[in-house]
């Protein structure tokens, strides 16, 4: 009798913990619809930091780790510290406009609080684990719960890597939990996991979010001069040519994030990023393509509406 009663303790602490990730999950994607897909200042409506990422980056992560559970490197818990910390990793946007001298022009960029917005992101997760403990009055996470999802988000933490012209993670290192590398591999995974079509669209929208005076200025194209319509062009295809040699960084980086994990568990998880060539492919082959493009059409391809 004493073991069944054990036994259903242990159930329902599971149905508490499974019931309070689906809870915060969907707190934390209603946070980005709130903050950034419905808000009414159009600067803050996000083309690329919104629900529609998160969601992708959940269902990347949680890829990630059930790759590894079917090794027996990752548990069911895992895979579900790994969905909360996923939902709550961008939860914080802030930014200030960043004007820079670009030969006689000038534009105007998103200079967005890296560092500051992923460990806010990282603390609001925490509260969130923190309250869901108080209001139940047990302990639902655990301390190395909430360390976990904090890493994890902080892994995601950008830099960049010149020599590559990619984006790199500087805390991820081999000494990162496997929930902090899935993440953050799943965070910057789109040419290696999802491929083209989802790659293309992520880099039209980051582009669309950072450029500000783009933003602005086609809501009256008749009053843009042929320099400036020039101008705006060259940036987008500039864009556009970069996208490659992003995809082919993250490709050439793969191992080197990979290293420390035991061979079967990089082996998995190589095999969840087989599109790079395609991504790398698609992205030539757009470039080649807007480069003959009209302004307007090129401006549309680009997902601006106009």
């Amino acid at each position: 009798m004493g073991n069944l009663e054990s036994i259903n303790k242990v159930e329902q602490s599971e149905d508490v913990f499974g019931q309070y990730i689906e809870k915060g999950e969907k707190e934390a994607v209603n946070l980005m619809k709130e903050r950034f897909d419905n808000n009414p200042d159009e600067r803050n409506r996000l083309d690329f930091h919104n629900a529609q990422h998160t969601n992708d980056i959940i269902r990347r992560t949680k890829n990630i780790l059930s790759a590894l559970e079917k090794i027996g490197f990752a548990s069911w818990h895992d895979i579900e510290i790994g969905t909360l910390a996923a939902a709550f990793h961008d939860t914080t946007q802030k930014w200030e406009e960043s004007i820079i001298q670009d030969g006689p022009l000038s534009k105007i960029i998103r200079k967005r609080f890296t560092g500051e917005n992923e460990n806010t992101s990282a603390e609001e997760a925490v509260a969130f684990m923190e309250k869901s403990n108080q209001e139940v009055r047990q302990e639902i996470f655990s301390l190395k719960d909430i360390n976990m999802a904090r890493e994890a988000i902080i892994a995601t933490i950008p830099g960049f890597n010149l020599e590559l012209k990619t984006v790199v993670q500087p805390n991820l290192n081999g000494h990162s939990s496997f929930i902090a590398r899935a993440l953050a591999l799943a965070d910057l995974g789109a040419a290696g996991m999802d491929g083209p079509k989802v790659f293309c669209r992520e880099g039209d929208a980051v582009f669309r979010e950072e450029n500000l005076d783009i933003m602005d200025k086609l809501k009256n194209l008749n009053a843009l001069s042929d320099k400036e319509r020039e101008y705006l062009r060259e940036r987008m295809l500039n864009w556009t040519r970069s996208q490659s040699r992003f995809a082919s960084g993250r490709k050439a980086l793969l191992e080197t994030e990979l290293q420390g994990m035991p061979e079967s568990a990089r082996n998995e998880i190589k095999k969840l990023f087989k599109e790079f060539d395609r991504s790398i492919e698609a992205t030539e082959k757009s470039a080649e393509k807007r480069q003959f493009f009209s302004f307007e059409e090129l401006v549309c391809d680009m997902g601006y509406k106009i």
